[in-house]
């Protein structure tokens, strides 16, 4: 077995100190630095790396933000003249030209890993962000050697690897990852004309839409920015299709097809374990919101031996309960409801 690649991390932010911290677990030779001292310190302290030494890495992994990524890959290149370069940035085609106008684009490894946390910087880091995200690897003209560098990285931090052209991987995140937040964030500012006793009207529809809209502009204006052509082509299609429902003679209709098909496209989205579907049946319960009374609830569950696929939280503002739903397999949602029933508890009307 080869021995894991000397690794210099630049970026130690949540995705590079992540990284270190689970490519150290692994017994791989890890650095890491930072422009901000505190952030480096930080990182180096909770094990995401140690201080460069005399030798060089053989593999750099650069991890700042997407706007510095084009520049700091660049001068990884040229600083380090005998290393594969790969950065973890969320657009890839203008990285990738970055590092064809070096003149050294056989020893950059372009990849994206999918995972993150509404937490930021290295407080926020865990060895195991990573595992069963998907892992993209943009090759654009690197050799198979480099390619198989970098491809040790997810492949040791248990990632899905997906190879892809730089171009290719710009348009698909437009569509699932760039747009979603703007759709979220929009969503979310529309509630600004509401005063506080009707937003306390929202239900779990709303808060699954707008999860994502507490995300920091900072990060999503350099992506918007570098992904601009592919995010404009997106959003048109979303407009496109509101404007449908908007200026429909019969809104139902219209309303109705744009529905039916996001149904149809929405059962195509990788559940569980990167399953093709989420074909799980809700078991609501009704559950007082006081210590202790979810653990109670899902040890109930266990009892039965029925697994949890998933599970949302639903509070009521004026009420002191809270509803519970339990995604289970349909096949065991029947014996579920009558063994919680048992033990007392509520199942709320489907």
């Amino acid at each position: 077995m080869q021995n894991p690649p000397r690794t210099h991390i630049v970026g130690a932010g949540l995705i590079g100190a992540s990284l270190g911290i689970g490519l150290a677990a692994e017994g791989w030779d890890v650095t890491i630095e930072d422009n901000d001292p505190e952030a480096q310190a930080l990182a180096r302290s909770i094990g995401a790396g140690g201080a460069p030494g005399d030798d060089a890495p053989e593999l750099v992994i650069v991890a700042v933000p997407p706007s510095a990524a084009p520049a700091v890959v660049a001068a990884a290149l040229g600083r380090y003249p005998e290393a594969v370069v790969t950065d973890v940035a969320s657009v890839k085609a203008p990285i990738a030209d970055a590092a064809a106008a070096t003149g050294a684009s056989s020893r950059y490894v372009g990849s994206h890993p999918m995972a993150g946390r509404e937490i930021s910087g290295g407080l926020g880091a865990q060895g195991d962000l990573f595992k069963a995200r998907p892992w993209v690897l943009c090759p654009n003209g690197a050799t198979a050697e480099a390619v198989a560098l970098v491809s040790r990285v997810p492949e040791v931090l248990q990632c899905d690897v997906v190879t892809m052209e730089a171009s290719a991987h710009d348009a698909a995140v437009a569509r699932v990852s760039h747009a979603p937040q703007v759709a979220a964030s929009a969503v979310a500012a529309a509630l600004g004309i509401l005063d506080a006793d009707d937003v306390a009207l929202a239900g779990q529809g709303l808060r699954d839409v707008t999860r994502i809209a507490g995300s920091l502009p900072g990060m999503w204006a350099d992506i918007a920015r570098m992904n601009r052509t592919h995010l404009i082509e997106t959003l048109g299609h979303i407009i496109d299709d509101l404007e449908d429902v908007r200026e429909a003679d019969d809104i139902g209709e219209a309303l109705t097809d744009l529905i039916d098909r996001g149904r149809f496209e929405v059962a195509r989205i990788p559940g569980k374990h990167g399953g093709a579907s989420r074909d799980w049946t809700p078991v609501t319960v009704i559950v007082p919101d006081t210590p202790g009374q979810l653990l109670r609830l899902l040890s109930h569950t266990a009892e039965v031996g029925v697994n949890v696929e998933d599970i949302s939280i639903e509070h009521s503002p004026r009420q002191p309960v809270g509803l519970t739903t339990l995604y289970v397999l349909p096949a065991r949602a029947a014996d579920l409801i009558a063994a919680l029933e048992r033990q007392g508890w509520e199942i709320a009307a489907s």
